[in-house]
């Protein structure tokens, strides 16, 4: 497919992401949103893509928004693949990603969101829900009630429908809110096995007991527990999530401090996120 577009986020890349990020651009068109205080490239264009270097971090939901507002009014592309920095994809991902929703969509004309099977990169283990039972709708497509963002593809009818990220969400469950939002409107997200990238989710993975726990870095918790209570208000928002969520936050208070390393520097922000959350009309 020629009429596909990439919007990539960054923030602080490395060396090494900073060089896939330049190997992507040489060639796909797109657009490359910086949210670092120090540029990582110079001047308006990198490779194919539009360069928008904004000097502060004004968050992972209203980059994407620059970066597909760009597209959208500056292009023609009927598809938007969104990457992250550290995403390892091969040459011809976007088109095959977008060539995979197309191919989805004939049997289900209100895809929405088309997400990847997503690998962690330092395990090579398949990311898998512990809460959600995967049942495939056929062999190339498995619905989920939300994915992340990163390796996702979605077309430009769809994003004029259901509309762009909610901002006020800086970063953590963006994509889920958006997800959540065009369920609501009828439409319906999922991945699909025969697309993989590999991904790093969260800053580490530990084990404990069996369980696998994702940790973040300290700051992502103040708007994992702000932005849980700002969406529980919310009616389209699954009651499943706001009260697994709910509990899995009361557990993080508890054990955090107790077995994460830095996890007193994650509970004060546990907190602050928990007041934010109560006190903010969002």
């Amino acid at each position: 497919m020629n009429n596909v577009a990439v919007v990539i986020v960054l923030y602080n890349p490395n060396d090494d992401e900073i060089a896939n990020v330049r190997r992507l651009s040489e060639s796909h068109y797109g657009v490359i949103v910086d949210n670092s205080p120090v540029p990582a490239f110079s001047g308006g264009q990198v490779g194919r893509m539009h360069y928008v270097s904004l000097q502060e971090n004004v968050g992972i939901a209203k980059a994407q928004n620059i970066g597909s507002r760009y597209v959208l009014d500056h292009s023609e592309a009927t598809h938007i693949v969104f990457l992250d920095q550290d995403s390892t994809v091969p040459f011809s991902y976007p088109q095959d990603i977008a060539c995979c929703f197309e191919k989805i969509k004939r049997d289900f004309p209100r895809l929405a969101f088309l997400g990847p099977s997503t690998e962690n990169k330092e395990t090579g283990k398949e990311y898998k829900s512990v809460i959600h039972k995967d049942h495939a709708l056929s062999d190339d497509f498995i619905p989920r009630r939300e994915l992340i963002s990163s390796g996702g593809c979605t077309t430009r009818e769809v994003l004029e429908d259901v509309g762009l990220n909610d901002e006020c969400l800086f970063i953590d469950y963006v994509d889920f809110e958006w997800c959540w939002r065009a369920e609501s409107k009828g439409y319906i997200c999922g991945f699909t096995p025969n697309v993989t990238i590999k991904h790093m989710v969260g800053q580490k993975t530990i084990y404990v007991c069996g369980y696998t726990i994702i940790v973040s870095s300290p700051i992502r918790y103040y708007y994992q527990f702000r932005n849980h209570l700002w969406l529980s208000r919310r009616g389209y928002v699954p009651l499943q999530w706001k009260t697994s969520h709910a509990i899995k936050n009361m557990a993080r208070l508890i054990y955090f401090p107790i077995l994460i390393k830095s996890g007193g520097k994650c509970w004060i922000n546990m907190v602050k996120g928990l007041f934010a959350g109560f006190t903010s009309p969002k």
